[in-house]
């Protein structure tokens, strides 16, 4: 078996190389695809021999759809609406059925998972079985309860339930869970690693632990095993509100992006095959900028990893990083490879992706804002983006492939280049610019304090900025640009 994923593997790598051009962008677009849902927020395919997608509906109800996008039946999949508790769409709650996931060895292993708050508000992760005699329809009354995670009860903490779960190439079950709700972490649950709140949660559903009477157990590489007060089902800390993550299904690496508070969007990776127990700092940092950082910051021990990409809200009031995919079907090469995610509350839709050691985010479209929610693919990588709005599926693509022309956007062409770098406190960034435009400059440095902010104005072409301060001191920096089109992050290395 190993030897066949290897060989399959090598293949798709062969043609990421030849496949992916990073000196062109696609001309991002959303066309039709499937209608006729009631507030939609996950889609999941069941595996590589299922042409099938699923959506699920926030009120309960999840429905199978052919590869043309229509129900294949007038009856949804599953309904749960009888157990799922939300209010939606009342402002800022933010509970109901969240997420769904299908187990890696679908069909043999018949078994759909999902994530949901349940009628006592607490976050209830659970499978069903699919009815052995009609593949289109799972067993109401078959559910298992995988795991249960209490929430606060107050009225204002109704939000930050995050409830994405995805199976690993790993084949453990990772979920997420935000801090539990209010604002500003009040009750300092991201960083407490006796509470599953503000976490990724990672366990092995097919080993019960019976001696704990648990319907899983827990995988011998997670970072906390046996250790007391402290949840053993904890993969990573310090998470707000991580509403969608996904996995690279060529690579395996983890893409998590985090709701921030007031100021900062944020998107973290992890490699595949690296170790668990990562903190991304919620609530001591937002990003990797001060937020609460100080002495009765409740820091759990685990040093911090700060992201790979961020974005600074601009003058709209309201951002939430969605969380996307790393795209990796046929259809649009100049989509390959590229992370693709929206923010929910601009409706601008981007691409990530690392040239040379600079990790690059640009914005290729503009759509209605708070209205696409989450994203999915299917079988065969295609990528899908999911309208809460209008209750809609709409197929992510490139317009410059349907209309037969490879075109290349002004921004494939942003680069920037740091020199010195290490350096002794001054060094030069050289930013090719596609567009004159203004950049936001801004340093900080591994506290999340501001040593540098300054404002550039940029021509179309290659600009040169000396940046110095006499607040440099030995160690590692954050380099962050910003513009209306796009965002860059690297680290500086001051060495004196």
């Amino acid at each position: 078996m190993k030897s066949i994923l290897l060989t399959l593997t090598c293949a798709c790598v062969l043609f990421y190389v030849k496949a992916q051009n990073l000196n062109t962008l696609p001309k991002l677009e959303l066309a039709p695809f499937a209608n006729g849902f009631s507030y939609p927020i996950d889609l999941a395919n069941a595996g590589a021999k299922d042409s099938r997608l699923f959506v699920a509906e926030r009120l309960g109800k999840i429905w199978a759809i052919d590869e043309n996008g229509n129900k294949i039946s007038n009856e949804p999949f599953l309904d749960i609406t009888d157990r799922v508790f939300t209010v939606f769409p009342k402002e800022y709650d933010e509970r109901g059925l969240l997420g769904i996931a299908f187990h890696p060895n679908f069909p043999d292993s018949p078994y759909l998972y999902v994530s949901y708050t349940a009628l006592d508000s607490n976050s209830h992760v659970s499978r069903f079985t699919v009815d052995p005699n009609n593949p289109n329809m799972a067993l109401k009354n078959s559910e298992l309860t995988m795991l249960i995670v209490i929430q606060p009860k107050a009225a204002a903490f109704v939000n930050h339930k995050a409830g994405c779960i995805k199976f690993g190439p790993d084949g453990y079950l990772y979920g997420t869970l935000g801090d539990g709700g209010s604002e500003g972490d009040p009750r300092n649950t991201s960083q407490d690693l006796s509470k599953l709140l503000g976490k990724i949660f990672r366990i092995d559903i097919n080993k019960p632990d019976v001696q704990k009477n648990r319907n899983y157990s827990i995988p011998p590489t997670n970072p906390f095993l046996n250790m007391p007060n402290v949840k053993e089902e904890i993969w990573a800390s310090g998470l707000r509100n991580p509403f969608r993550f996904s996995f690279d299904r060529l690579t395996g690496d983890l893409w998590l992006p985090d709701v921030g508070s007031d100021t900062w969007e944020e998107i973290n990776f992890q490699n595949n095959g690296a170790k668990g127990g990562r903190n991304y700092g919620w609530s001591c940092y937002e990003g990797d900028h001060n937020f609460k950082f100080n002495n009765n910051c409740n820091y759990n021990g685990l040093p911090y990893t700060f992201p790979i990409v961020e974005y600074k809200h601009n003058d709209n009031p309201c951002n939430a990083i969605t969380g996307g995919f790393v795209y990796r079907g046929t259809k649009y090469p100049n989509m390959y490879g590229m992370y693709i995610y929206n923010d929910y509350c601009t409706g601008k839709y981007s691409v990530v992706f690392k040239r040379n050691q600079t990790w690059l985010n640009i914005f290729l479209l503009d759509e209605d804002d708070l209205s696409y929610v989450s994203f999915g693919e299917d079988n065969k990588g295609e990528l899908y983006a999911i309208n809460q709005t209008t209750g809609e599926i709409e197929h992510v693509i490139d317009a410059s492939q349907n209309a037969g022309k490879v075109t290349s956007p002004a921004m494939a062409n942003l680069n920037l280049k740091l020199s010195p770098n290490p350096n002794q406190g001054e060094f030069t960034i050289e930013l090719n610019a596609p567009v004159s435009e203004q950049y936001t400059i801004i340093v900080t440095d591994i506290a999340g304090s501001i040593i540098l902010s300054e404002n550039k104005i940029a021509i179309a072409g290659v600009n040169t900025w000396k940046i110095s301060s006499p607040e440099f001191r030995k160690g590692v920096y954050l380099l962050h640009l910003q513009s209306s089109s796009a965002s860059i992050t690297q680290n500086v290395v001051v060495d004196k």
